[in-house]
């Protein structure tokens, strides 16, 4: 694990008061009846590549077959597990030795000249080797389809976690975070910027053992970003006033799903796009609603400090390890379970 810098140390001052003004969340959110987090579709602005996104050409990995009987030959192809914009993922086992995996079904036709986006994912994954980030284990495509094999993840998504359980304790959140700030800090560390951390994108492959999947957003960071993508309730403000900004818009989003986790609800939540964007972007968050009464001071500085409004703010995903509510644990302890 990475050694921590002695200079986090200024950083994490959590007697600090300062950033933590913010107003009710139910003032702020009163126009729903129930705080309960909902997916949302992912948003991606204009179909063609944009200035600064570094992004993979035509993927050498994907294997070019004619039809699903094709892809069938190596994998038992199941019911669907999950549902995408695009695509459909179907529990699948591989035939030569009876591998659990799933496998995503990506109609061309509907991703509306946004085919390079699959490219691009299937060449990032293939390169990647992280333990907190999904495994690609094959890629075809026919002439109107992907089909993209990634590992199992037999405990599905933090999502249905937290709407089955409504909050996650703070120990597994801060050991979710820790799993996840590691997944970002070696992405963030080759300049490779997600765009889409949310629950629905954390796979559990064991009870609390999260890893980061869906890298159809993902590129390469070439300087300054001006894409509207991600998912709405997601998305950082800088984001959405598409004034630039980097690979800091995944901190920002770890930020709403910590605030999630601890919370079993977002922290902006409106019954329109536009006024949920205004909230996002006003950035005021609270901690007043009674499912934070027994949440500690340490879990909501970090996550002020997260869900910073000034990017240059935030702390890096190398940095959130020695911040004092995630000190207590390592990766290493935690793999070695």
């Amino acid at each position: 694990m990475r050694s921590r810098s002695t200079s986090v140390t200024v950083l994490y001052n959590i007697n600090s008061k300062k950033d933590r003004k913010g107003v009710s969340l139910d003032r702020n959110n009163n126009f729903t009846t129930s705080r309960e987090v909902e997916k949302q579709p992912r948003m991606v602005h204009t179909s063609s590549r944009h200035v600064n996104e570094g992004f993979f050409g035509v993927s050498k990995w994907i294997q070019h077959v004619s039809t699903r009987l094709d892809v069938e030959k190596h994998y038992e192809i199941g019911a669907v597990i999950g549902k995408g914009n695009f695509s459909s993922v179907h529990f699948t086992r591989r035939k030569v030795d009876g591998t659990k995996c799933a496998l995503k079904q990506v109609e061309k036709r509907a991703m509306r000249g946004k085919c390079f986006f699959v490219d691009n994912e299937v060449e990032m994954l293939s390169l990647i080797h992280h333990d907190h980030i999904i495994s690609i284990m094959d890629a075809y495509s026919t002439q109107t389809e992907y089909f993209i094999v990634f590992e199992h993840a037999q405990y599905g998504d933090l999502y249905e976690t937290i709407r089955k359980n409504g909050r996650i304790d703070e120990p597994d959140a801060a050991i979710i975070t820790l799993q996840i700030t590691s997944a970002l800090g070696y992405l963030h560390d080759r300049n490779v910027v997600h765009r889409d951390v949310k629950p629905e994108n954390l796979l559990l492959v064991d009870k609390f053992n999260v890893k980061l999947c869906d890298f159809g957003l993902a590129c390469h960071v070439l300087g300054p970003l001006y894409r509207v993508c991600g998912t709405p309730t997601y998305c950082a403000p800088e984001v959405l006033t598409e004034k630039g900004y980097s690979t800091k818009c995944d901190i920002w989003s770890l930020g709403v799903v910590l605030y999630v986790m601890l919370a079993g609800y977002a922290p902006f939540r409106a019954p329109d796009q536009n006024r949920l964007f205004k909230l996002i972007i006003a950035a005021n968050i609270a901690f007043d609603m009674p499912e934070w009464k027994n949440i500690s001071l340490k879990a909501r500085d970090l996550i002020t400090r997260l869900m910073n409004k000034s990017e240059d703010r935030r702390p890096l995903a190398s940095q959130i390890a020695s911040h004092p509510w995630i000190l207590p644990y390592t990766i290493d302890s935690i793999d070695d379970e």
